[in-house]
């Protein structure tokens, strides 16, 4: 049974990516570009678009990572061919959005790169990932028509420097725990977003509980890390994915009502 069991989550995790934390970064880029600019009819096709073409991109690198086996191959194809028509909807209803394909095209190229070459788990390659994800904020408010494009900017500013940063905190609690070079980097980024937060208020460019938030990130690069260090076992990912989807809604929501 417990075979059985473990081959489906297998054939599962070959359709459907189980990294919790990566879901908040696919959805609320989009959800607070397509608030700030207003939701159309059009978000549908992009929404759908962007789902799909994350799952393509999924099924890509386990292809890639198993050296182009063919049973990585039929997710691949699937979401890829589901990819064409929704692509094709999405542009008639929204044709200004082709000028976006080359701020994207060489994000993707990267990051499939970085996967063929096994490290799709870097620095480098996490923040190409986070890159990709937030260039949805602008891209979805044009969609919307509607959207200040200082604001846009600035909640696409906030986005970028939180989701870096859980970059950073999530390697401290899994695959760097107990590394005090990755420790120090977190709670140095943090305070310095915090920092950044604090001028955004300052300037009436976003509200002071966002600053809040950011205070308590910082004091989270500094407890979670030491807390998990004295654990017999670090938490499991899937808990640390929870949390960060929970940071991720809060930081954004205040994002989007602080930039109106």
């Amino acid at each position: 049974m417990a075979t059985r069991t473990l081959t489906s989550r297998r054939q599962v995790r070959r359709w459907v990516p189980d990294q919790h934390g990566a879901w908040a970064m696919l959805g609320l880029p989009f959800v607070a570009g397509a608030t700030l600019g207003g939701w159309r009819a059009a978000h549908v096709w992009l929404g759908l678009l962007w789902l799909v073409g994350y799952l393509a991109f999924h099924a890509a690198g386990r292809w890639l990572r198993s050296r182009r086996r063919a049973r990585e191959r039929l997710p691949l194809l699937a979401y890829g061919a589901v990819c064409a028509p929704l692509a094709a909807a999405t542009l008639a209803t929204s044709p200004q959005l082709l000028v976006w394909l080359p701020a994207f095209l060489p994000l993707l190229v990267a990051s499939l790169w970085f996967t063929a070459r096994g490290a799709e788990r870097s620095l480098a390659n996490d923040s190409v990932t986070v890159l990709a994800a937030v260039l949805m904020v602008p891209v979805a408010a044009e969609v919307g028509g509607n959207g200040e494009p200082s604001e846009v900017l600035v909640v696409a500013a906030v986005l970028l420097a939180y989701f870096l940063g859980t970059v950073l905190y999530v390697k401290t609690m899994i695959r760097e725990r107990g590394r005090s070079g990755y420790v120090a980097a977190s709670v140095g980024y943090h305070l310095a977003g915090t920092a950044g937060a604090g001028w955004l208020a300052a300037t009436g460019r976003q509200s002071w509980p966002l600053v809040v938030v950011w205070v308590l990130l910082s004091a989270r690069a500094v407890t979670g890390p030491a807390c998990n260090a004295r654990r017999s076992r670090p938490l499991r990912p899937a808990i640390v994915g929870v949390g960060e989807i929970l940071a991720s809604g809060a930081v954004t929501a205040l994002a989007v009502t602080g930039a109106a």
